[in-house]
């Protein structure tokens, strides 16, 4: 898009913002425009409360709309809130209306009058960052994919334009394709979090108007708990840039996992080919650590992306390292919401991880990261070589322990410039979010 057709849609949404007079002859004849409704937009988000990454999807693309179209009316359908992460979104966000309820009531039942309405007022449906236009990467769950598409098929039942913001594809296995294209084709926008997936959907027949690259909405996120942040890092001594940030991933089960659970991701058994994984993973990941305190003699903290893993992180890190290296390992035991966590993550000197998320959040706040990926778990990883930072990417099932160990000593060398590489690589992140947004205000129009 030219400079001037940016000049030209930003001056025009001031004219929407705000109220001009007419020019006349005579400034007594002056008659104010009357000013247009605001756009509405129907945000479905926040997956989850026990990742961080599926809590911070909502703030980052809430405040991205904030930013970049501050006059539309955002109402948000959440999947899964608690007190805590309601609480944190409407501190943040007040004017952010928030409707709960399925789509459905129950079985048999008629849609729920109040999600239905929201969809028949809104003039834009938007369905927020995440990987759940996949069948067949983690399970065949057929039941979720139909609710899925229902949202979609409503929105087309009732002329309403919607579109997907920061998503990856990973797998349409047979039969998802014939539902996915009928969806995906008629969507006014798909902006994929990775070009991995852009390629994909090309390759599978999707053909929306506009498919680019979209950076996840995690990105966007600002929410900081300073209080609490600041109360964790001096409760266990970790001062400011003097500690690594490691998170972990492994093949363990969600608590109380039903033995008959079908999830390649969280199996309630690992099998011995994922715990093969896991050794050779953790093998790596723990020989960062331990060059990391001996060449550094700085502490490490081992947080939680995800719920689950807080036990890992005692098992298959902490009790695995030689006693002089335990004394500067401090492990998360409590888990936390997704402002604890990114003032925990702006004060660390760099954030490792297996998991995309804190490293997302990380980089908002302008810290360094590598991510060690296991590429088992989609494409998502890719987005970090998207967005110029490819050389702090691993395949950690592929990569050389050493290769990993030397970037982040690296890192550690010449820590102003590796910090202006971050800010770099968010400068471009930043310059995405406004064009996505110009292209929403398009939609809506």
């Amino acid at each position: 898009m030219t400079s001037n057709r940016r000049e030209f849609i930003k001056n025009s949404s001031k004219l929407v913002a705000g109220s001009l007079l007419l020019p006349t002859v005579g400034a007594a004849f002056a008659q104010p425009i009357k000013q247009l409704a605001p756009k509405k937009i129907f945000l479905k988000s926040a997956w989850a409360t026990s990742n961080i990454g599926d809590i911070g999807h909502t703030p980052g693309t809430l405040r991205i709309l904030e930013e970049h179209y501050p006059e539309a009316e955002v109402t948000l359908w959440p999947s899964v809130v608690n007190a805590e992460v309601e609480a944190m979104l409407r501190k943040r966000f007040p004017k952010v209306r928030i409707v709960k309820g399925n789509l459905q009531q129950g079985e048999g039942e008629p849609y729920n009058p109040v999600i239905l309405k929201e969809f028949q007022d809104t003039d834009l449906f938007i369905y927020n960052s995440g990987m759940h236009f996949n069948f067949g990467l983690f399970n065949y769950d057929w039941n979720s994919k139909i609710g899925l598409v229902t949202q979609f098929l409503l929105c087309q039942e009732l002329g309403k334009p919607y579109g997907l913001y920061g998503h990856s594809f990973d797998k349409f296995a047979e039969p998802s394709p014939i539902i996915f294209r009928q969806v995906l084709n008629k969507a006014a926008f798909i902006y994929c979090r990775d070009s991995a997936s852009l390629v994909y959907l090309k390759e599978h027949g999707v053909k929306a108007p506009i498919m680019e690259f979209g950076p996840d909405g995690c990105f966007g996120i600002d929410t900081l708990d300073e209080p609490k942040g600041l109360a964790y890092l001096k409760a266990n001594g970790l001062k400011e840039k003097e500690f690594l940030t490691v998170i972990i991933r492994s093949h363990t089960p969600k608590p109380n996992t039903s033995p008959d659970t079908k999830d390649k991701l969280n199996p309630p058994q690992a099998t011995p080919e994922q715990k093969a994984q896991d050794q050779v993973r953790f093998e790596k990941m723990n020989a960062l650590i331990t060059a990391w305190v001996r060449q550094t003699r700085k502490k490490v903290l081992i947080a939680p992306e995800v719920f689950k893993e807080m036990a890992a992180a005692k098992t298959m890190v902490f009790d695995q390292q030689p006693a002089d290296v335990q004394k500067y390992i401090v492990v998360r035991d409590t888990f936390w919401n997704a402002d604890e966590a990114l003032s925990v993550y702006k004060r660390a000197h760099t954030v490792v991880g297996m998991e995309p998320h804190s490293l997302i959040m990380a980089l908002a706040v302008g810290v360094p990261v590598i991510h060690t990926c296991p590429f088992t778990y989609g494409k998502k990883g890719w987005m970090f070589k998207d967005i110029g930072l490819g050389d702090w990417l691993f395949d950690i099932d592929k990569a050389p322990k050493e290769d990993i160990i030397n970037t982040l000593l690296a890192i550690h060398k010449d820590y102003k410039a590796t910090r202006q590489k971050a800010f770099q690589g968010m400068a471009f992140v930043k310059q995405r979010q406004q064009d996505t947004v110009q292209t929403i205000r398009k939609v809506v129009v």
